[in-house]
C-alpha cells in the first residue's frame, strides 16, 4: 500500500519534527516557593525569563530564581513550610537552595542572597536551617523573625524571636531576641556591636480571655503604639503595620497606618475554634510588624489570647436533623 502526502502536509510533519526534538525540556524540579502580595514592579528572573519577567501573585518559584523589586515595590516569598520572606522596595534576593532533609520530622534546608535591600523574615520553628548571605555577613538563622538590611557594604540585622547567628569575615556573634546589629561593615568586630533594639511595637486589646461557649464570634478592639524599648515612651513616627496569627478562624486587618504620633486602633474578629479541633491547646497568637524598610530598629509587637474551657472535656452530639453541636463537660 503507497502513501502519498502533499507538499504542504510534508512541511507541517518536518515542522512539528523539529520542534519536538528540540525545544527546551520542562524542569523536572519541584518549585520551592510561591511569590504573593506583589506590590508595585517586582521582577523574577528564572530559567524561562533569563532576562526578568513582571512578578505576579501565584508565581511558582524554583532554586536559582531571582526576585528585584523597584522602588515603593515589594513582593513575599512563602516557602512550602510556611515560612515567609517579605522583600521590601529596592531589593535583590536569590532563592540559591531549598532541601527537604531526611530527618525523622519534615525539615527544610534553605540558602538565600540578599544581594542588596531589606527583608523581613519569619521562619518556621523547628522546621528549617536558614542560611542568608549578602555582600557583607552571614547570617544562621533558627526559627526566627528576623529584618535584614544591606546596601554599600554596610549591614543591619534585627531580631524580635528566636536566635541568628551573623558573622563577617573578621567575627561572629549571636542574636538573642530584642537584640541587633546595627550599621556593620565586613570587618568590624560584632561583638562589640550587640545592642538592645530601641523601639517596639506595643498591642494593648481589652480582653485576653474569650469564652465561646455561646458559639459566637467575637471583636476585638486593638491598640497599637509604637514606643522606647525600654522607657516605655510613645514614639511619634508614622509607618505601614501589619498584623499576622497562626490561629485559623481569626480575621485580621489588612494593613494599617500609624498616625504622625505612631499609634493606630483596629478591629480584630475571632471565631470559635473547630470543635474537631483536638489539637487546639486555647491560646492566640497575633504579632505586629512594621511593612516597610526603615524599620530595623523597631521591634516586632505580640500578644497572647487564651480561650476559656479550651482544655475541658468536650463531647460532639450528632443530630441528623440539627448537624454537629458540642456539650461542655
Amino acid at each position: 500500500m503507497r502513501f502519498f502526502f502533499s507538499s504542504k502536509s510534508l512541511l507541517i510533519i518536518a515542522a512539528f519534527c523539529f520542534s519536538t526534538q528540540f525545544a527546551p525540556a520542562q524542569s523536572t524540579e519541584p518549585a520551592i516557593a510561591t511569590l504573593l502580595q506583589v506590590e508595585g514592579a517586582v521582577e523574577a528572573v528564572t530559567a524561562k525569563s533569563p532576562k526578568g519577567r513582571r512578578g505576579i501573585n501565584g508565581m511558582l518559584l524554583f532554586a536559582g530564581n531571582k526576585i528585584s523589586t523597584a522602588e515603593n515595590s515589594k513582593a513575599t516569598i512563602e516557602y512550602r513550610d510556611g515560612s515567609r520572606v517579605r522583600l521590601f522596595q529596592n531589593s535583590q534576593l536569590v532563592l540559591n537552595l531549598s532541601e527537604e532533609q531526611a530527618t525523622s520530622k519534615r525539615t527544610f534546608k534553605f540558602q538565600l542572597s540578599l544581594n542588596k535591600g531589606s527583608l523581613r523574615g519569619r521562619f518556621v520553628k523547628g522546621l528549617q536551617r536558614t542560611r542568608i548571605r549578602t555582600p557583607t555577613a552571614q547570617i544562621g538563622v533558627k526559627g526566627t523573625s528576623v529584618r535584614i538590611k544591606d546596601n554599600d557594604n554596610r549591614a543591619t540585622v534585627s531580631l524580635t524571636e528566636g536566635q541568628v547567628e551573623v558573622s563577617n569575615i573578621s567575627s561572629k556573634t549571636i542574636l538573642n531576641p530584642g537584640q541587633w546589629l546595627p550599621d556593620f561593615g565586613r570587618t568590624e568586630d560584632l561583638t562589640e556591636k550587640v545592642a538592645p533594639l530601641p523601639n517596639i511595637l506595643h498591642l494593648k486589646t481589652d480582653d485576653y480571655e474569650l469564652d465561646f461557649r455561646d458559639g459566637k464570634a467575637k471583636q476585638l478592639k486593638f491598640s497599637v503604639q509604637l514606643q522606647h524599648g525600654i522607657s516605655g515612651k510613645s514614639v511619634a513616627r508614622s509607618g505601614l503595620v501589619v498584623f499576622e496569627s497562626d490561629y485559623y478562624s481569626i480575621r485580621l486587618p489588612k494593613r494599617f497606618m500609624l498616625d504622625k504620633k505612631g499609634f493606630a486602633r483596629v478591629l480584630v474578629g475571632i471565631d470559635p475554634p473547630r470543635l474537631t479541633d483536638p489539637g487546639f491547646k486555647g491560646l492566640i497568637t497575633i504579632r505586629a510588624f512594621m511593612d516597610h524598610d526603615g524599620f530595623d530598629d523597631v521591634a516586632e509587637g505580640s500578644l497572647v489570647l487564651k480561650i476559656l474551657n479550651a482544655g475541658k472535656k468536650r463531647t460532639l452530639l450528632i443530630n441528623p436533623e440539627g448537624g454537629v453541636t458540642e456539650k461542655n463537660n
